[in-house]
């Protein structure tokens, strides 16, 4: 039992959390849109992300459910990065990654 336990806890800890997936997610988002390689109707995904933050409509406005309103404008922005870097070519996403290991 305690063998056990204790591949739970290496696993557990060699992975990343998720702040800093959430991170290195951001940056390489940001590499990814400075790419020339990267089609310019990929990185308006993102930015579409960005202006949906600063935009006055909301999933859920922030008088609702205080901290919650923020939370969904993050989570928006969040999800664009994530499907801006789905789309990029593979070989370029795996050439920055590689660069980060």
């Amino acid at each position: 039992m305690s063998r056990a336990m204790s591949q739970g806890n290496r696993n557990l800890f060699s992975q990343p959390g998720w702040w800093q997936r959430l991170l290195r997610d951001g940056c390489l988002c940001w590499r990814l849109i400075r790419d020339p390689r990267v089609p310019f109707y990929y990185k308006l995904i993102p930015l579409a992300g960005v202006i949906y933050l600063f935009s006055f409509y909301d999933l859920i406005p922030d008088f609702v459910v205080p901290g919650l309103g923020q939370v969904d404008d993050l989570l928006v922005l969040y999800l664009a990065c994530r499907l801006f870097i789905f789309l990029v070519p593979e070989d370029i996403r795996r050439e920055y990654r590689e660069r980060d290991l």
